[in-house]
């Protein structure tokens, strides 16, 4: 069995996280500690798991030894205060990290899609990518990849009404302008790691959806091949890939609401050149929660589906 640790369990990162790892077949949940009282139980700061998990927050004495330690608020302070041994694993949801990973740097990013070979030899830190990020590198990864972004990005996020806490904190105003301004730079960055060529602007904009979890960007760029050819390179792309679909019908929220997939629509205008690609996912889990798990099945050599065979809505 892993066993597990989470920092911030009062955020909404790590309450997801604990909903999903208390029903994962092969960890334990040893520990959690966060912002809360000493003694508090779990079950009465993370909804939905009375009856399913007794365990306390902020426990007295020293913490049990775990193999990965899931981090949802700010690494850069909590890792020197939990004083972990070298051969733990850390798996940062705080974003501390997203800008500060490489091949010389010790911190792995963590979307699979783009280092799954990387992330299973012997990888020890991981940083989950941003959810507008994600969303927004499932989108283009395909063409990265096939050295075909020569062109400018504008990437249009619509937010469910839960993305706009971080922290537990209601975004507004400024705070939006910098959250999208860091995804922005994430993309950038993260897009130069695959094709070393790109230096095209990248605009990013930022809407509110009714729905709470959904997470939806469409991004739109001249495409240089027509459409028989982007949706081949799209489906062998994503073809040995478990959580990322390829769709023909306009996505609706209950193809992704509660579920670990990120589903992508493709819209090539002939007339113009322009590619339009949607692609939408649940914010806490392909987003967050759920693609933390996923790296730590791989990071354990595990089935990438473990504990993430998720119920969708369906209405």
């Amino acid at each position: 069995m892993i066993k597990v640790g989470i920092t911030g369990c009062e955020t909404l990162r790590a309450a997801e996280l604990t909903r999903v790892l208390i029903n994962h077949p092969d960890v334990e949940l040893r520990w959690v500690v966060g912002n809360v009282p000493p003694g508090t139980r779990l079950d009465s700061i993370v909804t939905g798991i009375i009856g399913e998990c007794d365990l306390i927050a902020n426990p007295e004495g020293p913490l049990g030894e775990v193999n990965v330690v899931f981090v949802c608020d700010n690494a850069a302070t909590v890792l020197d205060s939990l004083e972990l041994p070298d051969e733990t694993r850390i798996i940062d949801l705080s974003g501390s990290h997203n800008l500060c990973h490489g091949e010389d740097l010790p911190w792995r990013y963590g979307l699979s899609e783009m280092l799954r070979r990387v992330l299973v030899h012997d990888t020890q830190r991981v940083t989950i990518p941003g959810t507008a990020a994600t969303a927004s590198l499932l989108a283009v990864m395909p063409m990265a990849r096939n050295l075909m972004l020569n062109s400018p990005l504008d990437i249009k996020v619509a937010l469910g009404s839960l993305a706009f806490h971080d922290e537990g904190k209601m975004l507004g105003g400024h705070a939006v302008d910098a959250w999208a301004t860091a995804q922005r730079q994430e993309v950038e960055y993260a897009l130069r790691q695959c094709q070393s060529s790109f230096d095209q602007p990248v605009t990013l904009t930022v809407s509110e959806l009714a729905e709470r979890r959904t997470l939806a960007v469409a991004v739109r760029f001249k495409c240089a091949v027509d459409d028989e050819m982007v949706r081949q390179m799209y489906d062998q792309y994503y073809d040995d890939h478990n959580f990322v679909f390829i769709v023909d019908r306009p996505i609706v929220t209950a193809d992704v609401e509660n579920t670990n997939k990120c589903l992508i629509h493709l819209d090539k205008d002939e007339h113009t050149g322009l590619l339009t690609v949607h692609a939408v996912m649940d914010f806490l889990l392909k987003g967050s929660a759920g693609n933390a798990v996923h790296i730590m099945n791989l990071l354990f050599g595990l089935h990438e589906r473990a504990g993430l065979a998720l119920k969708a809505t369906g209405c």
